[in-house]
């Protein structure tokens, strides 16, 4: 045995009057077994992974009740969403866009934080305004929808220093909601 371990087992002997060779098997038992392996400490939580774009292309083919792209393509709902629009679906950008706006906020873009997210949302890449006001759809008032407004208006206009993008996107989330009320 090394010898700072017989010096810690001295010194256990004396101070405590513990039996030297009890000790001794202990650290002989101790040395004999394998060593555990260092795991590595992670210093942040993990993000979850972005969708795979097979990913993307099954969650919008649900959002419009559709079993696959064939199917997505003739479907009226899907053809008016898209209308107008340059989106390339053999990219991963433009069924990205579309899982944003017919799905959700994938997950590895929730809890965001930066000059252009509100409320863990990135206003210009989510559209989601009941998310970024911190409001019920179903109990929201007008009232309500104007305070919340109001209240990031005094955090995000560009006269106290906010974006301009944010804040007009900001607006257009104020109106969109009021529209339906």
């Amino acid at each position: 045995m090394t010898t700072k371990i017989e010096q810690k087992i001295a010194e256990l002997v004396s101070a405590h009057g513990y039996e030297a060779e009890v000790l001794h098997e202990f650290a002989t038992f101790v040395q004999s077994q394998p060593k555990p392996r260092k795991r590595k400490a992670s210093t942040k939580s993990k993000k979850p992974k972005a969708p795979t774009l097979t990913e993307l292309k099954k969650a919008v083919c649900a959002a419009f009740d559709c079993k696959d792209y064939k199917a997505l393509k003739k479907n009226k709902e899907f053809q008016l969403a898209i209308a107008d629009r340059k989106l390339n679906f053999s990219k991963k950008d433009s069924w990205l866009v579309l899982y944003r706006e017919w799905v959700g906020v994938p997950a590895n873009e929730r809890n965001e934080s930066g000059p252009t997210a509100i409320n863990g949302i990135d206003v210009l890449k989510n559209f989601r305004p009941w998310q970024v006001f911190e409001l019920d759809s179903k109990t929201a008032t007008s009232e309500d929808i104007n305070q919340a407004f109001k209240r990031l208006a005094k955090q995000h206009h560009p006269d106290v220093g906010g974006d301009r993008l944010v804040f007009e996107e900001l607006k257009k989330m104020r109106d969109s909601i009021l529209s339906f009320r």
